[in-house]
């Protein structure tokens, strides 16, 4: 599947503000099934964007806009092909760094009761560890409640936990919690998801989900949303311990003024 994808964010402030300092993960990653075929990044103000490549393998893209402004837009426009082959050498060499805790993916007692539900009956077997994982995220999808009102950007899988309730980035970080618990490292994916109700377009929106280690086997996605296996229909953007290295805009102002950030995603199927 070959994809356009469009994601634009907003700024607006009720006043001028003196400084915008800014870094953003939009560019798609390449390989485990995919590869970006076209990035361009669109910034207001002429403002011209340098890069780097982080320790996760994220494209990171960063500018300073040091002058009097009163809104920022940042526009990113994709071309990706997905549903390739996996990669011809699935090593990593920092796997185990995605076995440690930190919030907001803690190791509490919610965490490791639901870990010890879903214990793995052969940690030697590829397919029992994929099982076991198969039933953790079918598990999140059943028992928590999509509520876009409960829940924030600091969230902690406690939160997830007590309410019973969350969105995709905090199903992305309880199954990450569950699967460290029960010995398998899993990072975590910012994307997107193609899902049209009409045609080969769709209104869509940023999208979180995970990925565990599997010996042998490399990188599985597993969206507990939904919940599926990754599909050709999701897009990863970046990856990382968890939502605080992969977020796809991150940023800080200088000024009193308040602000609002709208976000629009669009996909579109070409070829």
């Amino acid at each position: 599947m070959k994809l356009e994808i469009v994601h634009s964010t907003r700024y607006r402030y009720t006043g001028p503000i003196a400084e915008t300092v800014m870094e953003v993960r939009l560019r798609p990653m390449d390989g485990n099934g995919q590869r970006c075929l076209d990035f361009r990044l669109e910034l207001s103000h002429g403002v011209r964007a340098r890069t780097y490549v982080d320790g996760f393998g994220n494209h990171v893209h960063y500018f300073n806009l040091v002058r009097p402004h009163s809104g920022l837009s940042v526009v990113s426009r994709s071309t990706v092909e997905t549903g390739l082959g996996p990669d011809p050498d699935p090593g990593e060499d920092l796997v185990l760094d995605f076995l440690r805790f930190r919030s907001p993916v803690k190791d509490v007692d919610g965490v490791r009761e639901l870990a010890r539900r879903h214990a793995i009956a052969d940690a030697s077997s590829p397919a029992a560890i994929e099982e076991a994982l198969d039933s953790l995220a079918a598990e999140i999808g059943r028992e928590y409640t999509y509520d876009t009102k409960v829940t924030n950007v600091y969230s902690v899988v406690d939160d997830v936990l007590t309410l019973k309730a969350g969105v995709c980035q905090d199903f992305a970080h309880l199954f990450i919690a569950a699967a460290r618990a029960m010995g398998v490292p899993a990072r975590y994916v910012s994307g997107y998801i193609h899902l049209p109700k009409w045609g080969k377009s769709a209104q869509t929106a940023s999208h979180a989900w995970a990925e565990a280690w599997v010996p042998g086997r490399g990188w599985i996605g597993f969206d507990a949303t939904h919940p599926v296996r990754t599909t050709p229909h999701h897009v990863r953007l970046a990856v990382g311990r968890d939502y605080t290295d992969a977020a796809p805009t991150r940023g800080v102002y200088v000024g009193s003024a308040g602000s609002t950030m709208t976000i629009s995603v669009r996909t579109n199927v070409v070829g």
